[in-house]
């Protein structure tokens, strides 16, 4: 069986950065860094980035590339009886783009009305922002037991988002590659565009120094690393399936840890700059509203949402324009997570273990996810989101990354994988890998789940939710792991990859 390949290192790099950047790099990180020490917390956030970041996708791409397989191949390859643990992260997968594709649809939907600032100019506008998205919008209902019909507008765009996936997908990754140089270019020029337009605006200036101003003292709390440390798991798109598939796309010959490292800095670096393009925000929020800091949302839905439609409203000019291209970066910065997500995290295993031709693939998740997605799009969805990102964007990835980076460090071999990475790489790794991947990783993986999860969790309902809601977390976990055993005991006759089929990459 022949493996796909990417048809040169610039499309492979250019899609696994576009991966790993999302929407994340600009709701979440500069709030996390303004909340948690400013300029001091991007100290532990390096030291995660290189201690935890980059040796975890490192593993990623290298199981990928060793087994040509993806996820639920890669640990089949280890041992028949580990194949469950590369299905848990699939069904991870495969649940966020259900809801993932849902916000690019709120996303696209605030184009059009930015285009006529339907929430209002000046101070109406920014009085109006948040009843505008909670109401207009979402048409949100009292809990998450009323979730009353989906709104039509928003699934008209979630169709439309579904569409577009299916045609960036359905030929591979030779499309795939083609298409991320311009999705991961677009949104880059659109956030320099924003930064510019940010620095401008007077009260900038104050907005960044609540951003960047180190508060020294903030590094001896746990809280602190505990943020930067589940800062570097989401980030990367580590722990969701795909970057193993994207790894079994690499060429034999090519260069693994040069490749990891290329990826993780570029994510990094776009997630410090996107916070210039909203501290200034910020900052210009605050004096133009005559409010302290604490009173601006700065993290998540609120900021993308509420705070940046306020401040576009009180923008002096160009009102419209500012808007349309804040919301086009969004979703351009999400689709690449998106296509990531359903190819490689879910339709490129399945088309590995049942033998599925690429567009009978693409097409059964594609409905899936689009008729689970109509969940989110209803009165009640917003609640449902949260439970469920909490579950799999949190739980899912850590537990599922820990136990990866257990089986691969203790029973493949961490050292066994760190010689097979410096076989082609420029960037020879030494026995310290060995380590990171046996006991830092998972250690540092484990400390956040437990300590920014079951220990909040557990004893109380999360987010104040119902708790028969909140159960929800631990009854897709272990739905998902259920199945994901069930998977494992399904026959495959698909063949394995080839040393003849190798195709050499260009």
């Amino acid at each position: 069986m022949q493996r796909e390949r990417w048809t040169s290192r610039y499309y492979f790099l250019f899609a696994a950065i576009g991966s790993a950047i999302g929407l994340g790099n600009v709701w979440r990180f500069p709030y996390m860094t303004y909340k948690y020490g400013g300029g001091a917390f991007l100290i532990p956030w390096m030291i995660g980035l290189i201690v935890m970041g980059i040796p975890w996708m490192m593993m990623e791409f290298g199981m990928g590339r060793y087994f040509q397989r993806s996820s639920p191949g890669v640990f089949e390859g280890i041992g028949k009886k580990w194949e469950w643990l590369g299905w848990w992260p699939v069904f991870c997968a495969f649940l966020i783009i259900t809801y993932y594709s849902v916000v690019m649809a709120w996303s696209l939907r605030y184009v059009v009305s930015s285009a006529t600032m339907a929430w209002g100019i000046g101070e109406a506008g920014a009085a109006g922002a948040g009843s505008y998205f909670f109401e207009e919008i979402l048409r949100l209902s009292s809990g998450p037991s009323v979730l009353g019909a989906p709104i039509g507008p928003i699934v008209g765009f979630l169709a439309l988002i579904w569409v577009v996936i299916y045609f960036i997908v359905f030929k591979g990754v030779g499309v795939i590659g083609k298409v991320a140089v311009w999705t991961v270019s677009i949104p880059w020029v659109l956030l320099v565009i924003l930064a510019i337009r940010g620095l401008t605006l007077p009260g900038a200036v104050e907005g960044l120094n609540f951003y960047l101003t180190p508060n020294l003292a903030a590094l001896g709390n746990a809280e602190v690393w505990f943020a930067a440390f589940s800062q570097i798991a989401f980030t990367l798109s580590l722990g969701m399936a795909g970057m193993f598939a994207y790894g079994s796309f690499i060429a034999r010959k090519a260069d693994v840890t040069n490749n990891a490292f290329i990826t993780s800095f570029s994510n990094c670096a776009t997630s410090f700059f996107a916070g210039f393009a909203v501290f200034s925000t910020v900052g210009f929020i605050m004096q133009a509203l005559s409010i302290p800091v604490g009173e601006v949302s700065a993290s998540g839905l609120g900021l993308a949402f509420v705070s940046y439609p306020v401040a576009i409203s009180m923008m002096p000019g160009a009102n419209a324009f500012i808007g349309i291209l804040f919301f086009l970066c969004l979703f351009f910065l999400g689709i690449d997570s998106l296509f990531f997500l359903a190819y490689g995290g879910v339709i490129s295993p399945i088309m590995d273990k049942f033998g599925l031709s690429r567009v009978k693939a693409t097409l059964i998740v594609i409905i899936i996810s689009f008729l689970l997605g109509l969940v989110y799009t209803t009165n009640g969805g917003l609640y449902w989101l949260d439970i469920v990102d909490r579950t799999v964007c949190f739980y899912g990835l850590l537990l599922t990354g820990a136990l990866a980076c257990i089986v691969i460090g203790w029973v493949f071999g961490a050292g066994k994988l760190r010689e097979h990475l410096n076989e082609t790489s420029d960037i020879k790794v030494g026995a310290w890998f060995d380590w990171l991947i046996k006991v830092v990783v998972p250690a540092g993986l484990l400390f956040v789940v437990i300590y920014g999860g079951f220990a909040k969790d557990i004893p109380a309902s999360y987010e104040g939710y119902p708790r028969w809601a909140s159960s929800f977390i631990w009854i897709i976990l272990a739905v998902t792991l259920g199945l994901s055993f069930l998977l494992q005991r399904v026959k495959t006759r698909v063949p394995q990859v080839s040393e003849k089929s190798e195709v050499s990459e260009k």
